[in-house]
Order: structure tokens, then C-alpha cells, then sequence
């Protein structure tokens, strides 16, 4: 059976080679109830998920349930039904078809592969996204890991809490890095870290990248960036010694952020120096947009204030076309908790609020924050 894939710029859905673009409510909804096939809900419940901010009639359902059917048409396989007296559920017909011969073939599948660590390396998300899609077709299994992979940079923060395919165990890296995307208190964040890594709860390659990576950003947000300084030295040595190439930007970008929430303006403008070097030589996507935001910290603490606000709007744009949702959200989280912290500036802060605001009814992140708690205090008590 193929796969329905969301594409939240521009609001499209795409089944194989082909594309329909939708309105965004109308994209909401479609989301929520393909993630939740076969299940039936009422209006009252559609109407939680998809307008929790707003004060809609029920009517209003039915209206988005009516256009979506009309979009949809053209696909027989996708089915939304009406459920009498009580909603809507929809299902997903498997068609029958001939096995693609070169799905079993080695050769293939190895190239396959090799080009998805390649736009993974890249931060190509679209691109990704879009290989996906065309495995029928194309005649290839992808690699397990970007089946999770996927669903986490496009922010699907519903499944890693309720699928039953992957095992808890296997999510927790995932959903913490979502979780920071909530906007939590930094503490919390930290103290979550922490225990997973006393614990020793993720894969060697998980626990490598929380340790010398993500947990010095978050002791830099709890206000202990002198502390995440000190570990510096021991991540540069695990990157040279285990010859990690594909961490040297991140950890650069890392290193010039603590260096900023610091006050250590001097080093931060240093290490920006060499990251302007490297991004001529791997001008990834993904890095690209980080060191834009982290380098808009960097002249918002210079007081340059337009300057950082067209690099912050730079840098979430390349995050966006990179389809990389845990780190739009995880940057938002740091642009506002600067400005509050750092520089107030009520006309920047309401502008980074209400566009946080939007990310947090797209993506359900207030919403889910108290379940993610839950589920994450769950793995850590299975240690």
C-alpha cells in the first residue's frame, strides 16, 4: 500500500507522482484523520483537534469534510465516510499490484539508500519527503530509521506518542528533541536530559549526540552556559577522535550559541568566523539556517537590531524549505526566550509570539506538551 505524505508548505498531500493543495484547515483535518484511519470521531472531537483556538459550529465540519471529499475525488483509495449519528472516520483501500522486481535487488536498494544519507547530510528534508513517496514506483524499501526519521522532522509529534510500531525505548531520542520544540522550561529539559544519560537509555549513537550536543545547549538556556563552556573541550575531542565530519558544523553552531547566552560575544564572533568557511565549502541546508538564527543572537546582543530580525526571518525560512520542523520550532523557542531574557522588545516579541503561535496550532505543541511528559517519564522509569 503507498503512503499519504504531508507537505505543510503550501499545504499539500501527495500520494505517489501526484499532488493536490489544500486549504490549511482543510489540511488539518485530512492529517488528523489519516493518522487516526479507521477510527471514527464526532464533530465536537474534529472540532478540538482542528480549531482549538477557535469557537467554530458544527457546521463547519461538515463544510471542510465536503471539500476535502470533492480534492479527493480523483483518489478512490482514500475514503472518507460519514459514521450516522455519531462523525466522520476515514480508510485507506489497499490496492493490489505487482511486487516491483527490483525491490528484492541489493544493488537498488544500497544506491537508494546512499542518496537518503546524502540529503540527510544535506538537511534536505524536501527532498527526502519526496524519494519517499516514490517507493512503489521507484522499486526500493527504505531504510527503517528514515521511517521514524521522517515523521520527526515534519513534527508529527501525534505518532511518536501513539504509534505502537516502534517501542518506547526507541522514541525517547526523538521525542525529547520534540519535546524542547514545546517550550518548556529549560530546567526540565535539562533534568530529562540528564536522567536519560545517567541511565544510558538511548542507542551508543544517541547517547553519543545528547552528551556532546544537545544537552549543552540546554544548560546554555537553563543559565548555565559557563558549565556547557567547560565541555567544550571533551565534544571536540569525541568529534576528531571518532572522526565525526558530519558533526563539526553542528557543534560549531552549538559552541558559537553558548558562546553568545555566555556574553562571550568576542569568542562567538570567532567561532562565526570559521562556520562563514565552512558553509562555503558544505553549504547545508539545514546548518545554513541554524547559523542564521544563531548569528542573529549574536548582532541582537551588538544591539543591531533590524540586522537580527532579517537574519532570524532568514534563517526560519531556510528551515522551513528544509523541511526540518524540530529545529523551527526549537529556534523559535530561542529567539523568544533571548528577547525576553536579553532584550526586551515588545514589537519583536510579539512578532516571534504570534508566529510561534501559528507553528503551535499547526503542530499541536502546547497541546501535546503534558502527554509528552507523560510518555517520557514513562521511558525513563523503564530504566
Amino acid at each position: 500500500m503507498g503512503r499519504l505524505t504531508f507537505d505543510p508548505v503550501g499545504y499539500k498531500v501527495i500520494w505517489g507522482m501526484e499532488s493536490i493543495e489544500l486549504l490549511a484547515k482543510e489540511f488539518a483535518l485530512l492529517q488528523f484523520l489519516y493518522h487516526h484511519r479507521d477510527r471514527a470521531f464526532t464533530r465536537d472531537q474534529l472540532l478540538d483537534q482542528v480549531w482549538p483556538m477557535e469557537f467554530p459550529v458544527e457546521r463547519t465540519v461538515d463544510d471542510h469534510i465536503y471539500r476535502l471529499r470533492k480534492k479527493l475525488s480523483s483518489w478512490a483509495h482514500i475514503q472518507i465516510n460519514t459514521v450516522r449519528g455519531y462523525g466522520y472516520s476515514l480508510t485507506v483501500r489497499e490496492s493490489i499490484s505487482v511486487m516491483n522486481p527490483s525491490v528484492g535487488d541489493r544493488e537498488v536498494n544500497s544506491s537508494v539508500r546512499d542518496i537518503f544519507k546524502k540529503y540527510h547530510l544535506y538537511g534536505q528534508g524536501k527532498s527526502m519527503l519526496a524519494l519517499a513517496t516514490q517507493q512503489d514506483i521507484l522499486g526500493f524499501e527504505m531504510d527503517p530509521f528514515y521511517n521514524i526519521y521522517l515523521k520527526f522532522i515534519q513534527g508529527d509529534i501525534a505518532w511518536f506518542l501513539e504509534t505502537e510500531e516502534v517501542p518506547l525505548q526507541n522514541r525517547l531520542f526523538w521525542l525529547l528533541i520534540l519535546y524542547r520544540g514545546t517550550n518548556p522550561e529549560p530546567e526540565q529539559v535539562l533534568d530529562y536530559l540528564s536522567q536519560t544519560i545517567a541511565r544510558r537509555l538511548l542507542s551508543p549513537e544517541e547517547h553519543r549526540e545528547v552528551s556532546i550536543l544537545n544537552i549543552l545547549e540546554v544548560y546554555a538556556d537553563a543559565g548555565l552556559a559557563m558549565e556547557a563552556m567547560k565541555r567544550f573541550g571533551k565534544t571536540r575531542e569525541t568529534v576528531r577522535s571518532e572522526g565525526l565530519t558530519g558533526f563539526v558544523m553542528p557543534v560549531a553552531i552549538m559552541e558559537m550559541y553558548v558562546c553568545v547566552l555566555a556574553g562571550q560575544l568576542e569568542e562567538a564572533a570567532k567561532v562565526s568566523e570559521r562556520l562563514t568557511e565552512l558553509l562555503k565549502e558544505t553549504p547545508y541546508l539545514r546548518e545554513i539556517g541554524r547559523y542564521q538564527i544563531v548569528q542573529g543572537l549574536l548582532c541582537l546582543a551588538h544591539g543591531r537590531e533590524s540586522e537580527a530580525e532579517r537574519l532570524f526571518d532568514e534563517g526560519l525560512d531556510v528551515l522551513n524549505m528544509s523541511l526540518n520542523v524540530p529545529l523551527r520550532i526549537i529556534s523559535m523557542c530561542q529567539i523568544m526566550r533571548y528577547i525576553e531574557r536579553n532584550y526586551p522588545s515588545p514589537e519583536m516579541e510579539r512578532k516571534y509570539a504570534s508566529i510561534y503561535k501559528t507553528l503551535d496550532q499547526e503542530y499541536g505543541l502546547s497541546k501535546h506538551r503534558k502527554d509528552m511528559e507523560a510518555v517520557i517519564n514513562e521511558a525513563l522509569s523503564m530504566s
